[in-house]
């Protein structure tokens, strides 16, 4: 046997799934380990076919993904050789069944291979892990197999259908993604469907003899009117209250300080770390969740040591090892004063029912690498996850905030008008000493005592209008998934992505929209197969998931349950489901321009659009469906090209009665909720603005990702 061959039959094979891995593994284990990378999965079901027998009890068969044949072969040869194996694949579902797969092919050359999986890539997790190797978990295999092939039946049933009838292979449908464009499609609903009401708000400033001049500035805002809820719904009724208020006698009849504890959050969990890496820092969650893997996996720290500074970050449970508790309590203790530590540690109960809970909360390896000490060795996108994994975590184990409630009320003679301040100024900041939460404001506070009397200086009424609701972000949409139950921690980012590679949403600022390609799909989903983006159906199925893995279900009696009146949806949607083609190329009676031939509507990725039906033969012919109504002559307004040929929208009516009406804003899907008109949307990093066209009105509103705000005249006195 040549030297070099001895000397590798001698070494334990570790096989781990990323190569960035075997770098840092290499770096703290010794001569006697030989790190590989499987580079993910080696085996799966094909593309090309379903890939199940169906009559046979669902059999799935697994082939060598293309292109992955020498990487095992590789594998093999270095099984072959080793002294033992050590499957060290990601510490979940997915990784348990790259492990099964990898014996399945392995175990014909050694017959010495077990499972072993570490929460961190440290020094010592790695060893403990080594020295506790354990046997593949089955229940976690058949659960994975389970979600794999349910995953297939209804992709590969479901899409041919959407292809043929709407006669374009670029139509899916999924079972995650299909609940998750059903729940895009339902906000959009409600948007469009919404009718604004028109309210008014009102606030007063006031003074006293021989008070302060700052208090003639403070704003007290109208909460009640004869002990109900002040709900003010009109201009007349504005301006009654006001009437009132300027013959009113004010006084002060209420002046209490109360504290408010605010309780620290609980560390991260992968949704909960996508929502706020968005909010925060302004990242989509497949950017997140890549710089945290490269965490996880390790950063070459001083001396060249490479090494992991985060635990596992697909992880539903807020739960903290013994160990971790530890770290952040002897760091809180050694760093803050003794009214930052509590008694005992904060521990957290699971976040949802749903939590598998089978890793624990993502947290730093170490906590006192703090982040501004490495910061010099990590990218800047990687310093500012890094530091917002590390800041939750440490507060999650330290005292609460206290923060101090100023409330002030004032009111008139009967009928009793209730204006009233409110203020929170921080008291102690607690845990809001490393995360910040909230704003302390230390606003002004009047000088005004009960039973004074005061001075109208000041009288406001402010006309708005009710909103709809916000559209999703992938913060919202990722939360409300994850309430409802719809994928799990590893889903959520594949599950959005595969939303975007389809044209089913697309994106304007943070905000996701349904295209008009992805609300059709949706709606012949909702009609043909109502329980496969059903909600509660979605996350019934989820636990269904969740009880193989636990040992309560038989995966193959799960997916026989699932698939009896599944295949009867099919055969009626195959037959009932309305030829939809019309909508992918649908004659509009006029000709192309430019070659005679007929013009068509047609379906793209952003929406509707009129086209020339001899594209195929390079007629490249298109114009705009009409996006609204001129505010000048009642025209249609239409996209056009300047002879620069940039963009803009203008009235299709000027080539006919020289209308003049153009807008450089693209034209929104609402009309101005005060007087009807087109509006243009500017779109933001967070949020659009639109902007009513006609120029004697001039509304403006905001569409924020998570809120919105209409910005009205005001009438002051």
């Amino acid at each position: 046997m040549p030297e070099k061959k001895k000397a590798e039959s001698g070494k334990i094979l570790i096989i781990v799934e990323s190569p960035t891995k075997t770098k840092t593994l290499s770096k703290f284990l010794g001569k006697n380990y030989r790190i590989e990378s499987s580079k993910g999965h080696l085996i799966d079901l094909p593309k090309s076919s379903m890939g199940i027998d169906l009559k046979n009890n669902f059999e799935p068969r697994y082939i060598t993904i293309r292109g992955k044949g020498k990487t095992l072969a590789e594998l093999k040869k270095a099984a072959r050789q080793a002294k033992s194996v050590l499957l060290a694949t990601d510490p979940d579902r997915e990784g348990e069944a790259i492990s099964w797969h990898l014996e399945r092919e392995l175990s014909n050359v050694n017959k010495d291979i077990k499972r072993i999986e570490f929460n961190e890539i440290t020094k010592d997790a790695v060893l403990e892990a080594i020295a506790q190797p354990r046997k593949l978990d089955l229940l976690k295999i058949n659960s994975q197999q389970a979600r794999r092939i349910l995953d297939r039946i209804v992709g590969y049933s479901i899409s041919p259908i959407l292809q043929d009838k709407f006669g374009s292979k670029r139509f899916s449908a999924g079972r995650v993604q299909s609940a998750a464009l059903k729940i895009l499609c339902d906000r959009e609903d409600e948007i469009e469907n919404f009718k604004p009401v028109e309210y008014w708000e009102i606030s007063a400033k006031f003074e006293k003899d021989s008070g302060k001049a700052k208090d003639r500035h403070v704003v007290f805002r109208l909460t009640q009117i004869a002990g109900s809820k002040a709900e003010v719904k009109s201009r007349e009724q504005a301006e009654s209250i006001e009437n009132f208020c300027r013959s009113a006698v004010f006084r002060v009849s209420d002046r209490k300080i109360t504290e408010r504890r605010i309780k620290p959050p609980p560390p991260y969990i992968t949704s909960r770390l996508q929502q706020d890496a968005s909010t925060r820092l302004g990242f989509r969650a497949q950017k997140t969740m890549a710089i945290a893997q490269s965490l996880y996996e390790g950063v070459e720290l001083q001396h060249g040591v490479t090494t992991g500074l985060i635990t596992y970050m697909r992880t539903d449970s807020t739960r903290i090892s013994e160990t971790g508790l530890k770290m952040a309590r002897d760091y809180i203790k050694a760093n803050f004063s003794e009214q930052y530590l509590p008694p005992t540690a904060n521990l957290y109960s699971k976040n949802n029912k749903a939590a598998q809970d089978a890793h624990e909360a993502i947290r730093p390896t170490d906590v006192s690498r703090t982040p501004e000490s490495i910061e010099k060795y990590l990218s800047k996108d990687q310093f500012r996850l890094y530091q917002l994994i590390w800041q939750r975590f440490v507060a999650s184990q330290m005292t609460p905030g206290v923060d101090e409630v100023i409330t002030i009320e004032v009111v008139t003679d009967l009928p009793v008008h209730t204006f009233r301040f409110t203020s929170g100024r921080q008291k102690f900041p607690g845990f809001r000493t490393v995360f910040a939460v909230g704003e302390d404001k230390n606003e002004y506070i009047p000088s005004f005592e009960v039973g004074d009397v005061l001075q109208l200086v000041e009288f406001n009424k402010q006309q708005k209008f009710t909103q709809p609701p916000a559209r999703y972000t992938e913060a919202s949409l990722i939360k409300i998934m994850e309430e409802s139950g719809i994928g799990r921690p590893a889903t959520y980012v594949p599950t959005i992505a595969t939303l975007d590679k389809r044209a089913y949403i697309e994106r304007k600022g943070r905000q996701l929209l349904p295209t008009t390609l992805g609300r059709v799909v949706n709606s012949m989903m909702v009609k043909h197969f109502p329980d496969i983006v059903d909600l509660e159906f979605t996350a019934g199925m989820e636990q269904q998931l969740d009880a193989i893995a636990g040992g309560e279900i038989e995966w193959r009696e799960m997916l026989e349950r699932f698939y009896s009146p599944f295949q009867n949806e099919l055969t009626e949607a195959a037959r009932q489901m309305e030829n939809q083609s019309h909508l992918i190329r649908e004659p509009v009676g006029r000709d192309c321009p430019l070659c005679g031939s007929p013009l068509m509507k047609k379906l793209g990725k952003n929406g509707f659009f009129i086209g020339c039906s001899n594209f195929a033969k390079g007629c490249r012919y298109t114009e705009s469906i009409p996006l609204g109504t001129c505010p000048l002559c009642g025209g249609n307004v239409v996209k056009k090209k300047s002879k620069k040929g940039r963009a803009f929208y203008g009235c299709e009516n000027y080539a006919t009665t020289g209308c003049e009406f153009v807008m450089l804003e693209t034209p929104a899907a609402r009309t101005c909720p005060r007087c009807g008109s087109i509006m243009g949307q500017k779109v933001k990093k967070t949020g659009i603005t639109l902007t009513c066209q006609n120029k004697e009105c001039r509304y403006v509103m905001e569409e924020g990702g998570d809120e919105q705000q209409g910005e009205e005249t005001s009438e002051s006195a």
